[in-house]
């Protein structure tokens, strides 16, 4: 039996992403720990650039001004969170549950994941800005619970709109304290009834415990489950502990 090839390298991975691709990363994950490290106010293009190890013209061929930088690092967590729950939607044959945890999901991150609140925070966005469920993927759930006859609606992008804009409303009052944390499965169960769900089922789902879903965390930092997020703390040279954060 020829034994199977060995898995290529961190490196090898990374030399097959376009070169575009991996510099636009490179001012990404500057951007992100300078932001972590100082706050976004005190950082200065030259800086991200240098961290980066690139020539400052060079910040311009991706990014128009820090705000579309910020903007820039902003979907890269997007797009993370999503990879990380992509595997838990696969599983997951019902429209209903699918729609119900993934809002949940992101629910849950904004307000804890010390990666995201760290870095929201001292941006200075954390006033605007939340995790919810891209508006593409949203539509797409719709679309498909109303193939297989779970979901009604007569317009699914008016509808995909309202859950977005829903989400999105309830998560920011959250966080400015003018609701309670509860208000999250309450959030859920309406956007299952506007769906069609009969609200004894749109009630069941939305008080569904989430399952084990990864998600991303601060590299820079050591694992305390004490603190939910850090404001503009000196980065600590520790390695983290990855068993730790998970359990």
């Amino acid at each position: 039996m020829t034994p199977p090839s060995p898995a290529p390298s961190p490196a090898r991975a990374e030399a097959k992403i376009p070169k575009r691709e991996r510099t636009r990363k490179k001012l990404i994950t500057a951007a992100r720990d300078l932001v972590y490290q100082k706050g976004a106010e005190s950082i200065a293009i030259q800086e991200v650039t240098e961290a980066a190890g690139l020539a400052t013209g060079s910040f311009y061929n991706y990014f128009s001004n820090k705000r579309d930088m910020l903007n820039g690092v902003i979907e890269n967590f997007q797009s993370v969170f999503e990879l990380m729950l992509e595997d838990t939607r696969r599983k997951l044959s019902d429209p209903a549950m699918r729609l119900a945890i993934t809002l949940k999901y992101y629910f849950q991150q904004s307000q804890e994941n010390e990666a995201w609140r760290s870095f929201i925070t001292n941006a200075g966005l954390s006033d605007e800005i939340v995790l919810v469920q891209s508006q593409s993927q949203c539509l797409e759930d719709i679309k498909a619970g109303l193939r297989g006859g779970r979901f009604r609606s007569e317009d699914p992008a008016i509808t995909q709109s309202l859950i977005t804009g829903m989400a999105s409303h309830v998560c920011l009052e959250i966080q400015r304290g003018r609701l309670p944390a509860s208000a999250v499965n309450e959030t859920v169960r309406h956007v299952l009834r506007m769906l069609g769900l009969p609200d004894i089922a749109a009630k069941a789902f939305a008080d569904a415990p989430l399952p084990e879903i990864p998600a991303p965390f601060r590299e820079d930092l050591p694992a305390d489950p004490t603190i939910p997020y850090r404001v503009v703390v000196e980065r600590r040279k520790s390695p983290r502990d990855v068993t730790a954060a998970a359990s």
